[in-house]
């Protein structure tokens, strides 16, 4: 059968100081009238059965997610007593699906992403399910820009329609750098969002960090003692522990539109802007400024001169003031 988990942990530090550590993004309504994760849930629902979509978060954020989703079911989330990264996270969960379904197939997916057509993400999701068995089937997203902030998968040897090999992953570029992805035609972006046969990520992950493998299924057996064991789970992603010594990994070329809302500067792209590019949300007035992005959440009057590049973020609690292009460097403050 095909089951999905949704992973809604993170803090998502970069959206400070909207975001804080009780309140992630996921949990914010940054664009309309939903939650990041609230529509990530309603779009696997259109090709998984609502009893068996998992979601992983974080016992931080117990709060923020029912308030988010309250109608979900407690029976079906599973609480990290501590962050441990992506591969912790996905050993845990791919066991224990496999303990109810040993045949299992799962998509992983953040739970932070923007995607508007949805009719071309269920068939993306259906053929990603249907191309799974006996290997790992990550979403390829065609790059639209050079962008510097997310990492690039290199198509290899063809598998089929719109499914090739895996040659290379890479990681963020430079813009140089991604300036070449872009023109070559060969890299897809990685989003994070990926569909497996549960037994091949059991052996992949026993294969290449079997400590994470013995404790993921040691809590699993004992699951009273999570608190002790979850601590011990060496913290690493999926990407650096297995996606990339597997050789069972193929990449589908997804059909549909998307975005990983991860600064600032992304969430801009979605608000209208005047003749010199400027945006805003709430109380803003701005003059002689370009490209600058005024977001007003506590019902301020935010007043601008004269700024190039720039973006204000204003809370009942902080104001944020960064250039555009910094945006990704937000988690310095909080670091």
């Amino acid at each position: 059968m095909n089951w999905a988990v949704i992973m809604a942990g993170g803090n998502g530090t970069r959206f400070w100081p909207l975001s804080n550590s009780r309140h992630p993004k996921q949990f914010l309504r940054l664009l309309g009238d939903e939650s990041p994760a609230s529509s990530c849930l309603k779009r696997i629902s259109r090709v998984v059965e609502r009893d068996r979509i998992l979601i992983v978060a974080s016992e931080q954020h117990r709060e923020a997610l029912k308030s988010s989703l309250p109608e979900f079911p407690e029976s079906q989330i599973l609480w990290e007593p501590v962050g441990r990264n992506t591969a912790p996270c996905i050993a845990w969960v791919t066991e224990i699906i496999r303990s109810k379904d040993s045949g299992a197939r799962i998509g992983v997916f953040p739970s932070d992403h923007h995607i508007e057509d949805v009719d071309a993400f269920a068939a993306s999701l259906k053929k990603a399910f249907d191309c799974a068995d006996g290997r790992i089937v990550l979403f390829g997203i065609v790059p639209t820009r050079p962008e510097t902030g997310y990492g690039y998968i290199e198509c290899g040897e063809p598998e089929g329609e719109q499914i090739c090999r895996v040659a290379s992953f890479r990681e963020k570029p430079d813009a140089e750098t991604a300036g070449t992805y872009l023109d070559a035609g060969t890299f897809l972006w990685n989003s994070g969002m990926f569909i497996f046969d549960a037994q091949v990520m059991h052996e992949e992950i026993e294969r290449y960090v079997p400590q994470i493998s013995r404790t993921a299924q040691e809590i699993v057996v004992f699951p009273d003692r999570i608190g002790e064991l979850f601590p011990e789970f060496l913290s690493i992603s999926i990407d650096y522990a297995v996606m990339e010594h597997t050789k069972r990994a193929v990449v589908l070329r997804a059909s549909f539109p998307w975005d990983d809302l991860g600064t600032w500067e992304s969430i801009r792209r979605y608000f209208p802007t005047d003749e010199s590019g400027n945006a805003s949300h709430g109380k803003a007035r701005m003059c002689e400024c370009r490209n600058t992005f005024v977001y007003s959440e506590d019902g301020r009057r935010i007043a601008t001169l004269g700024l190039d590049n720039i973006v204000v973020v204003s809370t009942e609690d902080a104001v944020l003031v960064i250039d555009a292009s910094r945006s990704q460097d937000v988690k310095k403050l909080i670091e």
